[in-house]
């Protein structure tokens, strides 16, 4: 169902000229070419579903997977983070589609992220409102152990890149924390380093401690336009000024700068605000493919970005098409915009 039609939107996307290959000036040298493999459940990589969904996500041309784990604690004042037995994969899952992700040459990125589970009116950006010093050494002495397991698992999985943490906007303050943090993970793990921050266009200072991993990770959610409706150019317009606080930081600290998660959903307004999951819309296929071109267009002209992983790629093959108006380029117009790039070689 996701795939049927496919023939027609490579002839809509023609006309409308969304799918033009980038010129080869615009190439780049070591680009990680992602898009992120998420599954909510402890059996979301077990059988064929999400393999055959994988080899779909390879089809796209990617050289990377992110391969999304969740952690959880109950609210944003609990001090303790746990593995769930319903929704954290397992450990075995998690071997398993890593090793057939290499199997089709694909990359690997193993990136744990904590969530609230009893919390629905906070998210993990907020959490500690009310700690002080010991509460925070427990949060973070439990963090530490969760994330060090997850090293050690991408290490024996031999997964090339890992991220310490993702969006925990009211911890990344504790720069000695962190940096224990780092350090641990190095201790069990060989590959690269990454944080999957969300503030450096908003506060670029926030983390003071990116001398200590080995790339400079954001997600990429940006408010591109007001427009119900913009254009490539408008959404481009948008990108340029994204990319300035950026630069800026990846000249500071010398490192490269990756978009942990870059995305938007296929639904009209989109761009107003791309983080917003919750948020429901008629569905705009058009408007998503705009923006994976204006996105791909604006990385391309920056050698200095060296990778980005689109959110996301569900495990179940039947999520997306063109009545879906999640993240997922899957079946989309997007879809065939990433594979024009992708296959345009921004390695």
């Amino acid at each position: 169902m996701v795939a049927a039609g496919i023939v027609a939107l490579l002839v809509c996307l023609a006309l409308l000229g969304l799918a033009a290959a980038a010129p080869a000036q615009a190439a780049t040298k070591g680009v990680e070419k992602g898009v992120s493999f998420t599954g909510y459940w402890s059996d979301s990589y077990l059988g064929s579903a999400p393999r055959a969904s994988l080899r779909a996500l390879c089809a796209t041309g990617a050289t990377w997977a992110m391969v999304l784990v969740t952690v959880y604690q109950n609210d944003i004042d609990a001090t303790t983070i746990s593995r769930t037995g319903q929704e954290t994969p397992t450990d075995a899952s998690l071997r398993s589609i890593i090793a057939y992700a290499h199997g089709l040459g694909l990359k690997v990125m193993l990136k744990p992220q904590l969530d609230l589970l009893r919390d629905p009116s906070h998210w993990r950006g907020q959490i500690g409102p009310h700690f002080r010093g010991a509460a925070w050494a427990a949060w973070f002495a439990s963090y530490q152990e969760q994330i060090v397991h997850y090293a050690t698992l991408a290490a024996g999985a031999h997964c090339e890149q890992f991220s310490v943490g993702c969006e925990l906007d009211s911890t990344v303050g504790h720069e000695a924390a962190w940096r224990q943090i780092v350090a641990a993970v190095r201790a069990v793990y060989p590959g690269k380093v990454t944080y999957a921050d969300d503030e450096i266009a908003s506060d670029p200072r926030a983390v003071a401690w990116w001398d200590a991993v080995d790339l400079i990770g954001q997600d990429a959610y940006p408010t591109l336009s007001d427009r119900l409706h913009p254009t490539v150019a408008q959404l481009e317009a948008g990108w340029r000024s994204y990319y300035r606080p950026l630069l800026r930081l990846q000249r500071r600290f010398d490192k490269p700068v990756i978009f942990t998660e870059i995305g938007a959903r296929s639904i009209v307004g989109a761009a107003r605000a791309p983080w917003d999951w919750q948020v429901s819309g008629k569905v705009d296929l058009v408007g998503q493919a705009r923006w994976y071109r204006a996105a791909l267009a604006a990385f391309a002209a920056r050698p200095w970005m060296k990778g980005l992983f689109f959110w996301q790629w569900y495990p179940d093959p039947t999520v997306g098409g063109l009545r879906d108006g999640s993240y997922t380029p899957h079946g989309k117009p997007a879809e065939v915009v990433l594979r024009a790039w992708f296959a345009h070689r921004l390695n």
